[in-house]
């Protein structure tokens, strides 16, 4: 056996390995933040054991439970909130999340839920190799804690609840393509539902009931649909609705909102 010549091999495969290696990570960029929360008082306190969440920019925003998981997660965050991370260079949507205990047990990672604390940024980051994307100090909300939407989703015709159906709350409505007229000028293209979806999902339960958490105050329309995606069969309260359904609804901090029952499949 000639071992020169395996150890020659494995010497230019081992060069290689560090080769691509090192071209690699030239390629990463470096991001930080500082993740804190402020209490009543105005006090601020760094989260600890808090992860960075990252999402292909490609993909749609932002990271929801009922979609792809995020692409890279880093931290936890130090005893000062902060996280300093690797990053291969691109696009990405960001989240920061920090688990609170449920009974005492911890959970694993993963979207916010009730009681945890999170950040989110529907705009994209740009990390560049070589580089450092300081994304500075970024401020926790209690998820689900300041605003909630709640309803159900029934059968037209029969009252049933209809069971594992999407709702969402956007902010822009949902407008859906009509060509039907013979002038092109009254033609109505599709929006995609705006550029921002998926702000708030959730499915119904066994009763047809829903509710979504908000963050934010504003104005919202509210979508039901069968699948995910744009493909949806049903609005509330959206200008591509056949005009019966309530309109857009305005909330505002510390809101609880109890809508009628939605009624669906809607008259077309």
């Amino acid at each position: 056996m000639n071992w020169q010549r395996i150890s020659t091999g494995s010497t230019l495969l081992l060069a290689m390995v560090m080769l691509f290696s090192g071209a690699a990570l030239a390629a990463n960029g470096t991001v930080t933040v500082t993740f804190k929360y402020q209490v009543g008082s105005g006090v601020e306190q760094p989260l600890s054991n808090a992860y960075l969440y990252l999402r292909d920019g490609a993909d749609a925003p932002p990271l929801e439970k009922y979609f792809k998981n995020a692409d890279y997660i880093f931290g936890p965050s130090n005893v000062n909130g902060v996280i300093s991370a690797s990053v291969p260079e691109g696009n990405y949507y960001v989240r920061l999340t920090r688990r609170e205990p449920l009974d005492q047990v911890a959970r694993p990672l993963g979207p916010p839920e009730k009681g945890d604390y999170t950040w989110t940024d529907y705009k994209q980051i740009t990390v560049i190799g070589g580089g450092v994307t300081d994304l500075g100090t970024r401020y926790a909300v209690t998820f689900s804690q300041p605003i909630t939407i709640t309803g159900a989703i029934v059968d037209r015709n029969s009252g049933a609840p209809l069971v594992d159906r999407y709702v969402r709350a956007q902010p822009e409505p949902c407008i859906e393509a009509d060509y039907s007229s013979w002038d092109p000028a009254e033609w109505v293209d599709s929006n995609n539902c705006g550029p921002v979806k998926y702000l708030a999902q959730q499915k119904t339960d066994a009763q047809g009931q829903y509710t979504l958490f908000l963050q934010e105050p504003g104005t919202y329309y509210i979508v039901e649909s069968k699948t995910l995606g744009d493909h949806h069969r049903q609005y509330q309260g959206n200008r591509g609705s056949t005009g019966w359904a309530m309109g857009p609804i305005t909330v505002n901090a510390g809101d609880s909102i109890v809508l009628d029952d939605m009624q669906v499949p809607m008259p077309y």
